[in-house]
């Protein structure tokens, strides 16, 4: 993502908790106001609630997030892979090089030279006796 996207989010990341804490503050003047009371227990089971909800949609858009990255992160992988391979196969190119290379090795494993010259096979023999 660019920079432009980021400074996107924390902008409206600042505006959501902006308007939260304004609706909040105006509610709980509301209830100072009234003469609504709550017990203790019933308080914590709200904000256990509230904390529970929060963490398990703060854990969808994490996993969302990864799931795109990882979606993107491959994507990126195997084109840069795809780039590199067609790149370097052509010829004069390391990989070319080293695959022709290779083939002529194999093509030419375990076959001896065959001198057809026959001066060059009169001085083999007598270089061998």
């Amino acid at each position: 993502m660019k920079v432009w996207h980021w400074v996107l989010i924390a902008v409206a990341l600042a505006a959501v908790s902006l308007i939260s804490a304004v609706v909040g503050g105006a509610m709980s003047r509301q209830l100072v106001n009234s003469a609504y009371q709550i017990s203790y227990a019933d308080f914590i089971s709200i904000l256990l609630t509230a904390i529970s909800v929060l963490l398990t949609v703060l854990g969808l858009i994490i996993a969302a997030l990864g799931v795109i990255g990882w979606n993107a992160i491959s994507g990126g992988v195997r084109q840069r892979a795809i780039d590199f391979l067609e790149d370097g196969f052509k010829p004069g190119k390391p990989l070319h090089d080293l695959l022709q290379e290779r083939v002529t090795k194999a093509m030419y494993e375990g076959v001896n030279t065959f001198d057809t010259n026959p001066a060059n096979a009169e001085k083999k023999n007598e270089d061998s006796q």
